[in-house]
């Protein structure tokens, strides 16, 4: 069996996982979680899960499970200093959305909250930690420690950066909310999302550029921190700080209506303008000098 044919019946498994297994989940967790939410994040799951089954089975054919070669060509490499590359990469990823938001507030499209609300702070910072922690460990193995390793095996590693990167940003688009559902969704309703995922790309592909760039410019530069490292540890840390800032920053930044465009600094998301651009690049540039110097043991 080809590996091209492998990899197409590992993909229908998983729509067909996700088709029949979304309905039950949402008996159980209605109303709290959306039925397309919960078709979403059950893709998600078996995709990483059979990238971490992938890296298993290698692994099984040599020393078992535990074998901290196989994990280490997967960017686990913890010889090196990981919980200082996570601490300063961190600290770096939020840095920057600070950054970014204090310039907007002062003279892009944002401004401040007003009254800031206790609450709303706590309960942001707690949700923005575990979203960031979960986000830069997940996305990290699977797009910088699964994806780019193994193109780096067949196309070597700058064009691997490039289509890694590419193929990173353009999952962030695999939007299938604008599909109606009813009260009482069925399996034909989870087909019907599964299909959803291309609307964004058919009907709206110069909407999504913007959006697309910088996704892309920031899959580059956590590509960098990985071969900067040989570790992802680094590239965890810079994603799951930023992840944490973005959503924490809300309890104190607004922004203006969503279909608003500033001709610099974009719509609301901090990656879609050209400033941001700049301040991606930027990032990039940070990160591929200091990379190296946090990794010394």
């Amino acid at each position: 069996m080809s590996k091209v044919f492998k990899f197409f019946v590992i993909v229908i498994i998983i729509f067909v996982l996700s088709v029949l297994l979304t309905p039950l989940v949402h008996a159980l967790l209605n109303p709290y979680f959306k039925f397309e939410r919960i078709f979403n994040r059950l893709v998600m799951i078996f995709t990483v899960a059979a990238a971490a089954l992938y890296v298993l089975r290698g692994k099984g054919k040599r020393e078992g499970l535990f074998d901290r070669e196989a994990w280490r060509e997967y960017g686990f490499d913890f010889s090196r200093p990981w919980k200082r590359l996570i601490q300063y990469g961190f600290l770096t990823g939020a840095l920057t959305v600070v950054i970014l938001a204090i310039v907007e507030v002062a003279i892009g499209p944002r401004y401040l909250r007003e009254p800031f609300l206790l609450q709303d702070i706590v309960e942001r910072f707690f949700k923005g930690m575990l979203s960031g922690l979960v986000v830069g460990i997940v996305e990290e193995f699977f797009f910088r420690g699964f994806i780019y390793v193994n193109l780096t095996r067949k196309i070597g590693s700058w064009l691997a950066v490039i289509l890694g990167s590419a193929f990173y940003s353009l999952c962030h688009f695999f939007d299938n909310g604008q599909i109606f559902i009813p009260e009482n969704p069925s399996f034909g309703d989870a087909i019907r999302l599964m299909f959803g995922y291309l609307e964004p790309f058919v009907k709206r592909p110069h909407v999504i550029f913007p959006e697309f760039a910088g996704l892309f410019l920031f899959g580059v530069l956590l590509n960098l921190a990985f071969i900067r490292t040989r570790s992802i540890f680094l590239s965890i840390g810079v994603h799951a700080g930023a992840v944490f800032m973005v959503k924490w920053q809300y309890s104190f930044v607004r922004s203006g209506p969503e279909d608003m465009l500033h001709p610099f600094f974009g719509h609301f998301p901090y990656y879609d303008g050209r400033v941001e651009w700049f301040v991606l690049v930027l990032l990039g540039c940070v990160v591929w000098w200091m990379a190296p110097r946090l990794s010394r043991s």
